[in-house]
């Protein structure tokens, strides 16, 4: 699986061009607080080419700034879900393998465990936690991590369980694994938290959600 670099846009607006050149033709543009994946990088070094969805190109480096690396969490766990970055769901026939994988980590019945369709973020942070050698929650709610280990306090770690709440829905929610915590500079109204998950746009990718929706960050412990 890939562990490309992934970073967010800082400039207001941001052109994506086709080559590494000032001159070069724009394929589209980006906005700020996107991320997106870095797949290259200039001899220069002044440029890097990145991925954000169907669109693919060229940006200076000085609009871009690198999201946490996952090395610099204290959970093993985070190695584990860094490596499947990539995996998504299949378009057409057929399932992944792989997100059928982490649904059969939990105690889903067979058939709802065998296709990639399934609401699968909890699944794969349970199917993550148990790799690295921790108990998870064996759930596909994404809610029941709320119950799990204990609260983080003021200051989550990197690495951390983070539930959201997905309105209007209050027994629905999300959860992934805290990358970037909010920016409290920010107006309240514009802070982001920044997950590492399943099921965020279909696939396992680094997303930026409204930290209003945020539940509560977890760790192990009693």
């Amino acid at each position: 699986m890939t562990t490309e670099p992934v970073y967010r846009v800082i400039a207001s607006s941001l052109n994506v061009r086709k080559a590494p050149s000032i001159t070069a033709p724009v394929l589209g543009w980006l906005r700020k607080d996107d991320l997106v994946d870095g797949v290259d990088t200039s001899g220069d070094g002044y440029w890097h080419k990145v991925r954000k969805g169907e669109l693919l190109g060229w940006c200076a480096q000085k609009f871009l700034s690198l999201v946490a690396e996952a090395s610099d969490s204290p959970f093993a766990w985070m190695a584990v879900a860094r490596a499947e970055i990539g995996v998504k769901e299949f378009t057409g026939s057929g399932d992944n393998p792989r997100i059928v994988q982490y649904l059969r980590s939990t105690t889903l019945d067979a058939p709802s465990a065998s296709h990639d369709e399934t609401a699968w973020c909890s699944a794969f942070v349970n199917w993550c936690v148990e790799r690295a050698g921790y108990e998870g929650t064996d759930s596909a709610w994404a809610k029941s991590w709320l119950r799990w280990g204990r609260d983080a306090g003021g200051e989550p770690p990197p690495g951390s369980v983070v539930v959201l709440e997905r309105p209007p829905d209050p027994s629905s929610g999300h959860v992934g694994f805290l990358v970037e915590g909010p920016d409290l500079a920010r107006p309240r109204e514009q802070r982001l938290v920044t997950l590492l998950g399943g099921n965020q746009n279909d696939a396992v990718r680094v997303s930026a959600y409204p930290a209003s929706r945020i539940a509560g960050f977890r760790v192990p412990g009693p």
